[in-house]
């Protein structure tokens, strides 16, 4: 540790105010008797948790992904009962992943899987697809899978949600101050270092996503993430003009786009490779956002000619926290003693943040956590055991 003023000694440090950090902060408060922190340098939703893009479906290639999937939307539907404070702005629109023949076997077992758990889902042929979303083309399809419980969420609500509920059950909210570095002793976490001094802690949760190699590397735990910058599109259709009810994954020309309030709907449509990028709150350069729109337009021609011409209201750019086999890493670090992990969801934390909140606090006070998240350990990609994806990365499923 160094020299600077001890600021406060407390049973664990969370990093991070975003949607991830906000959950296990709250679970942590919530299991009593614990002093915790919270702490970070912007305010909260400063970070990606603002520019996310809001879709929720429980669609996985795997178990553990669907399970806590399922958790997530348990409480984002029951939210009051879940956490007696706020909401979580769910809205429940269906949602729909496209696919063609090459795809069509994936998309068959995830839908399987799905049922196996108890998520109400099905697969679905190019004419149900187009009796629940009739501004789809579906000629080229080969089916696809329809969620009814999908649809986006409101994060700014949730995250403040949670942390109205912690902080009246003792959890302390440091925000505008920066974590200069986890700090270590003999093989443990120790706690951090800040503008302001010292926090000493046992436990230290790194939940920054994007910011996570910057703390982490310097003591010597190297996590495998791109930050990639991902941009989306606010669209608007003009008036009288027909709107998509449904959120929609397209499998084959991989964009994505959920409805929002009125005439609007946010869109991504991802480019073949996306750019690393430095600065995670940097906007994307003029050229990218117009191939961007480049993108939209074609996908549209082909898969929803209504939304040829919607105007561009506003483009928003984000990070996708990528990992080789994109899927988070969650749990014990495994390097350092009292150092536990939640970041690189590459797109997928929204649904899953509930759960993982769970988990993670029961992992760090020593519980049986609801889940086994061992599967998704740090040394999982050292040890040559990535999670499996059905698709491969272009419907990141």
């Amino acid at each position: 540790m160094s020299n600077r003023d001890l600021v406060e000694r407390v049973d664990a440090v969370v990093i991070g105010a975003g949607i991830m950090g906000a959950s296990i902060a709250y679970q942590l408060a919530r299991a009593g008797k614990h002093k915790i922190v919270l702490i970070d340098e912007r305010a909260p939703v400063g970070g990606m948790s603002g520019r996310t893009f809001g879709q929720v479906r429980q669609h996985y290639s795997n178990e553990i992904l669907i399970k806590l999937a399922i958790r997530g939307f348990e409480v984002l539907a029951n939210w009051r009962r879940e956490v007696g404070c706020g909401d979580s702005g769910y809205a429940r629109l269906g949602y729909l992943l496209l696919v063609v023949k090459a795809q069509l076997e994936a998309c068959k077992r995830n839908v399987a899987l799905g049922q196996s758990l108890g998520v109400d889902t099905r697969l679905v042929g190019p004419d149900e697809i187009k009796r629940i979303e009739p501004l789809l083309v579906t000629d080229d399809l080969a089916g696809g899978a329809y969620e009814p419980n999908g649809g986006y969420i409101d994060v700014t609500r949730m995250i403040l949600s949670w942390l109205s509920a912690a902080q009246a059950i003792g959890l302390r909210l440091m925000t505008g101050i920066k974590v200069d570095a986890i700090a270590t002793r003999g093989g443990k976490v120790v706690g951090v270092e800040t503008a302001v001094g010292r926090i000493e802690a046992p436990t230290v949760v790194v939940a920054t996503n994007a910011w996570a190699r910057d703390l982490l590397s310097p003591i010597g735990v190297e996590v495998p993430i791109k930050r990639m910058r991902l941009d989306m599109a606010i669209l608007r259709q003009g008036l009288g003009r027909p709107q998509v009810r449904t959120c929609i994954t397209d499998g084959n020309s991989n964009v994505v786009l959920r409805p929002d309030l009125g005439p609007y709907a946010w869109v991504v449509a991802y480019p073949p490779t996306m750019p690393e990028v430095i600065d995670p709150l940097g906007d994307a350069p003029a050229d990218e956002v117009a191939q961007h729109k480049q993108r939209m337009d074609k996908a549209f021609a082909a898969r929803l000619p209504d939304y040829v011409g919607a105007e561009v209201v506003r483009s928003v750019s984000g990070v996708y926290d990528v990992t080789p086999d994109f899927h988070p890493i969650l749990g014990w670090a495994g390097v350092l003693e009292g150092l536990c992990l939640a970041i690189g969801f590459s797109g997928h934390g929204l649904k899953l943040a509930p759960a993982i909140g769970e988990v993670i606090a029961a992992t760090v006070l020593g519980k049986e956590p609801a889940f086994d998240i061992a599967p998704l350990r740090l040394s999982r990609f050292a040890e040559g055991k990535p999670m499996y994806l059905a698709y491969g990365p272009s419907a990141r499923a």
